[in-house]
């Protein structure tokens, strides 16, 4: 088993982590990605205005950090949202909607937290899978 670590441009990491750690083994090329949030790599700041703001921000910015790895949305499987506010699922869902084929939803967790890093109300994290290049 390898293990890569991405820090691909424009993400921000705020603590002893990388962004995103791949593991290539049996064939396959794994893509853990750290928690997403609000972050805006524009003006270096969190973006805190409101739910669907704050679910574009995220999203985009675990779409910087998959496709930065060099993985598709596509290959993402599997994904956690974390929300201050279970309210505001409907609000994330017509945003999420966005970055995914709808027959190619990833599997998906909501978990209910009571704070977020920077008082923002979303977090995202996401695992990817894809297959290794052939070899010639």
């Amino acid at each position: 088993m390898e293990k890569t670590y991405h820090n691909p441009k424009n993400s921000k990491a705020s603590g002893p982590y990388h962004p995103a750690v791949e593991i290539t083994a049996g064939g396959f090329r794994q893509l853990h990605v750290s928690g997403q949030g609000t972050y805006d790599p524009e003006t270096d700041e969190r973006f805190l205005g409101n739910m669907t703001g704050q679910a574009k921000r995220a999203m985009e910015n675990l779409k910087l950090v998959v496709e930065g790895s060099g993985f598709r949305m596509d290959d993402v499987v599997k994904v956690t949202l974390y929300l201050v506010h279970m309210g505001d699922a409907a609000r994330v869902n017509d945003v999420y909607r966005e970055y995914f084929s709808e027959d190619r939803y990833p599997a998906r967790s909501i978990v209910g937290v009571r704070e977020l890093p920077g008082g923002q109300s979303i977090e995202i994290d996401a695992v990817a899978v894809a297959a290794l290049p052939a070899k010639e």
